[in-house]
């Protein structure tokens, strides 16, 4: 079944959903869980991941739902919902996906965005003429995304930028 739906919730009760463990074995692995409801056209089911949780986004473009988590950048097959491929300790903060099926990912200093399914396929966009520090996405008007960050340094004054979501290229506000 096709996921269509992917939102981070708090630990459930025990019994609530359907629950599938997403770990992977690792000595570094830290004590922290999160939690993902997914929805499909017959169930509402939750997957529990290691790390504290720090994104989701699910592209219908590419076919698979990437989860973000302190320990490990996870990705999905959007119908299967197994393991496709995973990295541990991503330098990852953020995470969204544009309008039009994109992945974009943030370290805080700058953004790449995903081109296949697996995590090899990142490219970075090209970097902005101010050097960023803690780079956060915030929100989409029409197809710009508005990137909210502080020059690298200069912690008076919040930035804010935007990226055409179509060429995926920066625009002026």
């Amino acid at each position: 079944m096709m996921v269509f739906s992917a939102r981070y919730i708090s630990q459930p009760y025990s019994g609530e959903y359907i629950e599938k463990i997403y770990d992977i074995k690792s000595r570094w692995n830290s004590g922290d869980w999160s939690w993902v409801l997914f929805e499909d056209e017959k169930s509402v089911w939750c997957g529990e991941f290691r790390g504290s949780f720090r994104g989701v986004a699910l592209s219908e473009k590419l076919q698979i739902i990437v989860v973000l988590t302190s320990d490990y950048m996870y990705v999905l097959d959007i119908e299967t919902s197994e393991v496709m491929d995973y990295r541990s300790q991503p330098p990852y903060v953020d995470i969204t996906t544009t309008p039009s099926g994109d992945i974009l990912v943030t370290d805080g200093y700058g953004v790449d965005v995903l081109k296949g399914k697996k995590l090899s396929d990142i490219d970075c966009i090209t970097v902005v003429s101010v050097h960023p520090d803690n780079l956060r996405f915030q929100e989409y008007v029409e197809n710009r995304l508005r990137i909210i960050c502080y020059e690298l340094g200069v912690w008076d004054k919040e930035i804010e930028l935007y990226l055409d979501c179509n060429t995926l290229e920066w625009i002026d506000g």
